[in-house]
């Protein structure tokens, strides 16, 4: 494969889409990039792609706490610690 030229959709500069790169994209079943090094980077590092955190209170202890998911209304919501102790009585049973 040879090397491909690309122009980056953020920066519209042209930069390299070398041959290793293409290989390993092609076995992790990539598409082409659409970004230059720099852009992807940016981007990355931009924290975009960071999950949004609910504040809640446990149902459980009273503790205020932050989980990953949006609760619903009428089930219950456990902290870190006691969603962790509750775990842990499930595998010892």
């Amino acid at each position: 494969m040879p090397d491909i030229e690309i122009t980056c959709v953020q920066c519209k500069e042209v930069f390299l889409f070398g041959e290793k790169e293409q290989e390993i994209f092609y076995q992790r079943n990539m598409m082409t990039p659409q970004r230059c090094q720099k852009c992807r980077s940016k981007r990355a590092g931009s924290g975009n792609n960071v999950p949004a955190r609910f504040e809640i209170v446990c149902d459980h202890c009273g503790k205020h706490d932050h989980v990953p998911f949006q609760p619903k209304v009428g089930r219950s919501v456990l902290c870190r610690e006691c969603y962790n102790a509750s775990r842990s009585k499930v595998r010892m049973a």
